[in-house]
C-alpha cells in the first residue's frame, strides 16, 4: 500500500520545524494594536529618543528656501548636509513666527520634517528630552503617562501624537490606563478621512469605555463587516467587542466568523488575533470561553490552526498547545506550510513546558 505524499513529508517537515523554531519565532508584539500598517513606525518620541541625525532648523537668512539649522539634538557626528527644500506653507509660517522651528531628522535615506516646533510642541519637545535616558530600560510607564495626558489636548498635533504614542503600549496596559477621552469624541472622529489611520486605536478605547453608544457601533460594525471579503480593521473591533461583551461578544464573533464556513481566512486572521489579546487580559471565564470557541472552530476548519499558532506564539501564550499537538497528531493538516506553523508553535509550547501541564490538568 502505497503511503501518501503528506505523510511522507510529515516527519521530515516536523522535523524541520523543530530544528528551525527559533529562526521562526517572530518577536513578541510589544503594541496595543498591529491591526493595521498605515501608522508610521517611529513616533516623533520615537526619533527624540533615540534618532541618530535629529536637528531643530528655521530658513536660512540668505536662502528662504533652505534650511539652516539652528541646534543639533542628536548626531553622530556632523550632521548630513540639510538639502531638504522649505515648502511654501512652512516658509510663510516660520516667517511670520521668528521664534517657531522645525524639528527634522535623517532617516538614512535624506531628511524627513518630524514636526512644527511652536510654544505649544516645545516644551513637550524638552520634556521628552529630560526623560529620555530613563526611558531606554523602563517599563514605558512614565512615557505612557506624559503622553496620555495629551489625549484631549486643543491641538490636533498633540492629540496624534498622544494616539500615535499610546497605539505603541501593551493591551494590558492600554486597559489600565486613565481613559481621558469620552465615547462621543471617539465616535465623531471614526470615519473621518484624515483620521482613519487613527481608527483602530480609537476602537480600542471604545471598547474600554463600556458605553452603550460604544456597544452599538461595535456590535453594528461586527454584524455588517461579517459578509465582507475583507474588512479593515477588524481585529480593532472584534478585540473592543469582546472587552464590552465578553462571553456574549465571543459568541457574536463565533456566530458571524469562526463558524461560518464561508468566512474568509483574512477576516478569520484578525478575529483570531483579537482572542489572543483578549486570552492575555481577560477573567478566567472569558478565557475558558476562548479556548472552547477555538476549538470548535479548528474542529470545523483544520486550517484554522496555523491562524492560532501564529497569533498565539508572538505573545507567548502557550494556552493552546495540546489542542494543536492533538491536530498534528491526528493528521488533521494538509498543508505543508500549516503544518510547520503548528509545528513551531508546539515545538515552544513543549519547551516551555506548556504541554506537560496541559496533560496533567486534563488527567485532574
Amino acid at each position: 500500500m502505497a503511503v501518501p505524499k503528506s505523510d511522507r513529508l510529515r516527519p521530515r517537515i516536523a522535523g524541520a520545524a523543530l530544528a528551525l523554531a527559533l529562526a521562526f519565532v517572530p518577536a513578541p508584539q510589544a503594541r496595543a494594536c498591529a491591526f493595521h500598517t498605515t501608522l508610521p513606525e517611529k513616533s516623533v518620541a520615537d526619533w527624540l529618543v533615540d534618532g541618530i541625525e535629529v536637528v531643530l532648523a528655521r530658513p536660512a537668512a540668505d536662502n528662504a528656501y533652505a534650511f539652516h539649522i539652528t541646534e543639533v539634538i542628536h548626531s553622530a557626528g556632523t550632521p548630513p548636509e540639510l538639502d531638504l527644500l522649505v515648502s511654501s506653507d512652512l516658509r510663510q509660517r516660520l516667517l511670520a513666527n521668528p521664534q517657531d522651528e522645525v524639528l527634522l531628522a535623517n532617516d538614512g535615506y535624506g531628511w524627513i520634517v518630524l514636526s512644527y516646533v511652536d510654544q505649544v510642541f516645545r516644551p513637550l519637545m524638552r520634556d521628552v528630552l529630560a526623560r529620555a535616558p530613563g526611558w531606554k530600560d523602563a517599563d514605558g510607564a512614565d512615557r505612557l503617562a506624559l503622553f496620555s495626558a495629551l489625549q484631549d489636548s486643543p491641538d490636533p498635533d498633540l492629540r496624534h501624537l498622544a494616539l500615535l504614542e499610546i497605539d505603541k503600549a501593551p493591551y494590558r496596559v492600554l486597559r489600565d490606563m486613565e481613559l481621558r477621552l469620552t465615547p462621543e469624541e471617539l465616535l465623531s472622529r471614526l470615519w473621518q478621512p484624515q483620521d482613519y489611520a487613527y481608527q483602530p486605536i480609537r476602537v480600542l478605547l471604545l471598547g474600554l469605555t463600556g458605553s452603550e453608544a460604544a456597544r452599538g457601533a461595535i456590535r453594528d460594525y461586527l454584524t455588517r463587516a461579517s459578509d465582507w471579503e475583507w474588512a479593515n480593521n477588524l481585529g480593532a473591533f472584534a478585540t473592543a467587542g469582546i472587552e464590552l461583551d465578553g462571553i456574549d461578544g465571543l459568541r457574536l464573533l463565533e456566530r458571524y466568523y469562526l463558524a461560518n464556513p464561508r468566512q474568509t481566512m483574512a477576516n478569520l486572521e484578525q478575529v483570531v488575533e483579537a482572542l489572543a489579546i483578549q486570552h492575555g487580559v481577560a477573567s478566567p471565564e472569558v478565557r475558558a470561553e476562548i479556548a472552547a470557541t477555538l476549538q470548535r472552530f479548528v474542529r470545523a476548519r483544520p486550517e484554522g490552526a496555523a491562524l492560532i499558532a501564529r497569533q498565539f506564539l508572538p505573545r507567548e501564550d502557550w494556552s493552546q498547545g495540546a489542542l494543536l499537538a492533538g491536530l498534528m497528531e491526528a493528521k488533521a493538516l494538509s498543508s505543508a506550510q500549516d503544518l510547520l506553523t503548528v509545528a513551531v508553535y508546539v515545538a515552544q509550547a513543549r519547551g516551555a513546558g506548556a504541554l506537560s501541564a496541559q496533560a496533567a490538568g486534563s488527567d485532574g
